[in-house]
């Protein structure tokens, strides 16, 4: 086994380790990027398109990630699954509309309580193994979360206040954000998931190696 390979196998434990439900080493050939994944930011628009730092349109652009992903040849794939409520799944089949769904206070607020903490989770995971690879001598690592940046519960951005991101350090951009077609790319590594989600949810992050 090649020290590449070893410390790939590493970085795959530590996830587990931490709370991950899943993580893979993969060829970063194996990462899809799509400007269509970028597209569904602004059509609908998100509630955070242009109000939080680590969204679209703050981040870099599809093709100056393209170029940049090019540069990698091994990536972690992280995954941590949680069951969607009974509750909420009720709401969701009962929904005539999916735009009236999410504008029910109760919904949203449902949605914060339930996978708020599990997208948390997952971003320290990220940033951990992040720090682990760059240990290991990948002084590249950089790691790419899901969802929007929740380390704050409310972003600079929204406010308009020329405020710098409160957690520079710390905040990391979603797989999303950079155009990363998550789905395709968890099925290239082995770990497919449901789109629409049925009894949960899975949530991805990725930490580019080397």
């Amino acid at each position: 086994m090649s020290q590449v390979e070893t410390n790939l196998e590493v970085l795959c434990k530590l996830p587990k380790k931490l709370g991950a439900t899943n993580a893979v080493s993969l060829n970063a050939q194996n990462i899809v990027v799509d400007e269509r994944v970028r597209l569904k930011c602004c059509i609908p628009v998100c509630d955070d398109y242009g109000l939080n730092l680590m969204c679209p349109p703050n981040v870099m652009s599809v093709q100056e990630f393209r170029n940049v992903l090019a540069k990698y040849n091994w990536a972690i794939l992280i995954q941590i699954e949680e069951l969607i409520p009974a509750e909420m799944k009720n709401e969701i089949r009962q929904a005539d509309d999916v735009a009236v769904l999410y504008k029910s206070t109760k919904f949203l607020d449902d949605c914060k309580k339930s996978f708020d903490p599990i997208k948390l989770k997952l971003h320290r995971i990220v940033h951990k193994v992040e720090a682990q690879a760059f240990a290991l001598g990948y002084r590249f690592a950089t790691g790419l979360t899901a969802g929007s940046c929740k380390l704050c519960p409310e972003c600079t951005a929204s406010s308009n206040s020329q405020e710098p991101c409160r957690h520079p350090f710390r905040a990391r951009p979603s797989m999303e954000a950079v155009g990363i077609d998550v789905f395709k790319t968890a099925e290239n590594a082995g770990l497919p998931f449901d789109i629409p989600p049925k009894n949960k949810t899975v949530w991805n992050g990725l930490v580019l190696v080397t």
